[in-house]
């Protein structure tokens, strides 16, 4: 799913009030990634899982070391529905 231009203010501005460094080179100049990704589930017997249950995540890019994070769009706020 792709994420609006709106959402990705969203994510950026809530991102921004909670600390906004990048934990490796601590600078604060970031991009929002343009699509909603979720990690893929893996057994304890190493087999991948399909169809399982998911955490709908943004994509957020230090444009100076290239450090990415994921966080739940949901508890920023943003609905898979809009």
């Amino acid at each position: 799913m792709a994420l609006t231009t709106r959402q990705k203010e969203m994510i950026a501005d809530k991102l921004k009030r909670i600390n906004g460094a990048c934990p490796i080179c601590s600078q604060k100049n970031w991009t929002i990634g343009d699509e909603i990704v979720s990690a893929t589930s893996v057994s304890l017997g190493g087999s991948t899982v399909m169809g399982g249950p998911f955490i709908p995540m943004a994509q957020v890019v230090c444009n100076n070391c290239g450090f990415v994070s994921h966080h739940a769009v949901a508890l920023l706020g943003i609905s898979l529905n809009d």
